[in-house]
């Protein structure tokens, strides 16, 4: 029977599978060899420690495997943690795949009402011929519903990247109404087309970098990925390509955070903060759903955020009125 990570105690005798995300030779002060590992299901993740054995058991297997796991739940610096006894390749029939990988379960109706949000906002014939590229192509469809939103921050898991691009357009599309002077045609497009580069990006599987997503990066993805479409678009204005791919540039919004350009348009700026507030709100929302087991007040120290994050939330009847 399968035991969820969301379910794990102190002491909690683990004997299940999971999905090995991470898996790292470390040494001790002593030098002894020893496997810090991370394991993950569709409820959260949690990390191990292998102690005997180690470099054997470390040859056993890849990041991405489905892993039949044997140990126990102890707790280290307020973290839960499974203290890993021995590990194996598991069998197919020891586990479901839907088990293992967390997915965004309304994919379809989301991919759906994106289009709706396509339609009543795109009036500029060219960006509605250059939506079509995207929206007509099945397998970059069928891939868009698979890929994570990011490797570890937010929206990492499967479905992640469709989710996060329709909530970014939303917001985007209320900014519109509220900053009438902004082009809510190339705003929405920009939306939509800002992280197109993650399709390829990001394995769908094991959430790792691909090489061209290492070495090139889902802005310049994103960049050559539209550029080829409007290409395929006899007469496509050059000034509308132009705001398109500033908006995938810039989108990141600062050079220590590796876009190469700052944003410099109305537009620009509205899907760069936009992205950011959606980006942060669904990571601390992760947060706040994989770590707040036994009733705790604060996460795990998040290094990316350099702080931990309040679990509880606030109930209306402990307001006072």
């Amino acid at each position: 029977m399968k035991t969820f990570i969301k379910d794990l105690t102190t002491s909690t005798i683990v004997r299940t599978v999971f999905l090995l995300k991470k898996k790292e030779m470390c040494k001790t002060k002593e030098n002894k060899p020893y496997l810090r590992l991370e394991f993950a299901d569709k409820t959260g993740t949690i990390e191990g420690r292998l102690w005997d054995n180690a470099e054997e058991v470390h040859s056993r297997f890849e990041t991405g495997d489905a892993v039949f796991v044997q140990g126990s739940v102890d707790e280290w610096k307020s973290n839960l943690q499974i203290k890993v006894d021995d590990m194996w390749q598991a069998r197919q029939e020891e586990f479901q795949p839907a088990d293992l990988v967390r997915c965004v379960e309304n994919i379809d109706e989301i991919c759906e009402t994106m289009k709706k949000c396509i339609e009543r906002n795109i009036t500029n014939r060219w960006l509605s011929l250059l939506v079509k590229e995207f929206l007509n192509d099945g397998d970059f469809i069928t891939r868009l519903k698979k890929a994570p939103g990011a490797r570890s921050w937010h929206n990492a898991y499967s479905g992640g990247l469709l989710e996060h691009t329709y909530e970014v357009m939303v917001i985007v599309e209320k900014m519109c109404d509220l900053y009438t002077e902004a082009n809510r045609d190339v705003a929405v497009v920009g939306a939509f087309l800002h992280d197109i580069g993650k399709v390829f990006e990001l394995d769908p599987t094991t959430f790792e970098y691909t090489k061209e997503g290492g070495l090139v990066g889902h802005l310049s993805m994103g960049f050559e990925i539209v550029a080829d479409k409007i290409k395929r678009i006899d007469g496509f204005p050059q000034d509308l390509a132009l705001h398109l791919k500033h908006i995938i540039l810039s989108h990141h919004g600062e050079y220590e955070q590796q876009s190469p350009v700052l944003p410099k348009t109305l537009e620009a700026i509205i899907v760069y903060h936009t992205d950011e507030l959606v980006s942060q709100a669904n990571a601390v929302k992760e947060i706040m759903h994989t770590q707040s087991y036994g009733g705790r007040e604060w996460s795990n120290f998040i290094g990316i955020k350099n702080r931990k994050f309040f679990l509880q939330r606030i109930e209306e009847e402990n307001i006072p009125s």
